[in-house]
């Protein structure tokens, strides 16, 4: 009896922290989406006491640090070692309580938080000319948790995809972090300009650069003023053609790129981003190769799809409508390619990394497609039985129903 009785205020008490969570969770949510950042630490950490194991709660600490940080991109480039390491604290914390994370996600899971707010201190050190103390942010950020294995790895197949001189556009974090790391810590590939769209709308990071790329030896070619830099806005814009003369002549007429540009905010204007995409077009086609990461999303590709050639992990801007480039496809999957990373632990414990090895079996089903629908069945079955040995489903499950139906698909066609 006297067991009976113990356990159940016990019981009552897990119950009741359990709820008074929850509805601290909400006002704590309520609080960040009004930047009352101190309002919302106060929320947490009554919610900690009560459940200081709350792998939940730790993660909505290190984000609040986190939002601190940098609630505005334009802030990037503030130094605040502070916070960052509160941030990392609570992020790392969060995975030692639970590897395999499974509470709510502002976005990203909690190694990739881990790599942000360190290679978002990175940028601040090399804003204020301190590659140095850059250097040591990337390491930092390696030992709490972030760069690991698997996401290094991809970040450098991206990399490898592109030719010599190559301006590379990049779509988020985990596309973007981890090569400026392979550039400065590891002098991998710094002939390349990696160029973060979120990041374009900003001037000080397009001045950045035009004038002293950071982490590579090449900066951007922009034919923009520092003035013009400065000034330049999101314009309302209706849906039109985008021309860019080219060099080449077909029977004495000059040729051109020519694209329709939607509007991407609210159907009635477009980001800086969006027109720097253009202003950069306008100043390398035809003299740097271009690449867009596959990660990066349509609408921010602005229409130019016709013109993307698919080579990997990576997509080429030609000046001439093109799909797939077979031969660079076949070669970067089945030799450049390396996929040491299917063996490492954060392919189970971490949802970014697995949500982004799907793109190589992506890679692998365009491929065999192409050389089913050409005809070469020999060519198909070897390029399949790649993927299946070298990025196994056992050790990349699809996460993604289409693809999985898409390669039960091929596989009976073989």
């Amino acid at each position: 009896m006297k067991r009976i009785i113990i356990a159940v205020p016990l019981l009552l008490i897990l119950s009741c922290a359990a709820e008074n969570w929850e509805l601290l969770r909400n006002k704590t949510e309520n609080a960040l989406n009004n930047k009352n950042y101190t309002e919302a630490l106060g929320y947490l950490e009554t919610a900690l006491s009560d459940d200081p194991e709350n792998a939940e709660i730790h993660y909505y600490l290190g984000q609040t640090y986190r939002l601190i940080l940098s609630a505005d991109g334009a802030l990037l480039n503030k130094i605040d070692k502070v916070n960052t390491q509160k941030s990392s604290d609570e992020f790392k914390k969060t995975v030692e309580i639970s590897p395999k994370y499974t509470g709510k996600k502002f976005i990203a899971d909690p190694y990739s938080k881990i790599q942000t707010i360190w290679g978002e201190l990175v940028m601040a050190y090399l804003y204020e000319n301190k590659p140095d103390s850059a250097k040591w942010a990337f390491g930092k950020g390696k030992s709490e948790g972030g760069f690991y294995d698997a996401m290094m790895e991809y970040n450098k197949n991206i990399m490898a995809s592109c030719s010599k001189d190559a301006v590379l556009f990049t779509n988020g974090d985990n596309d973007t972090f981890p090569m400026w790391y392979l550039q400065l810590v590891e002098n991998y590939r710094t002939d390349i300009v990696v160029a973060n769209l979120s990041l374009l709308n900003d001037s000080w990071y397009i001045m950045q650069l035009k004038d002293a790329y950071p982490t590579g030896i090449n900066n951007l070619t922009v034919n923009l003023s520092a003035r013009q830099i400065e000034e330049i806005k999101p314009i309302m814009w209706e849906e039109k053609f985008v021309e860019i003369p080219l060099s080449a002549s077909v029977n004495g007429e000059k040729q051109k790129m020519r694209w329709t540009v939607k509007p991407t905010i609210e159907g009635r204007a477009v980001r800086v981003q969006d027109l720097m995409v253009i202003e950069i077009l306008k100043a390398n086609i035809g003299n740097k190769p271009i690449y867009f990461s596959s990660t990066v999303y349509k609408d921010n590709r602005i229409g130019l799809d016709k013109y993307l050639a698919m080579e990997g992990l990576v997509y080429k801007v030609n000046p001439y409508p093109s799909e797939i480039n077979p031969e660079k496809l076949y070669s970067n999957l089945c030799s450049i390619y390396t996929y040491d990373g299917v063996n490492d632990k954060h392919l189970y414990n971490a949802d970014d990394v697995l949500s982004l090895y799907q793109n190589y079996h992506h890679c692998f089903l365009e491929l065999t497609s192409y050389y089913i629908d050409a005809g070469e069945k020999e060519k198909a079955r070897e390029v399949f039985g790649i993927m299946e040995r070298v990025i196994p489903e056992k050790l990349v499950p699809y996460t993604y129903e289409s693809l999985k139906k898409e390669a039960a698909n091929l596989r009976d066609k073989l």
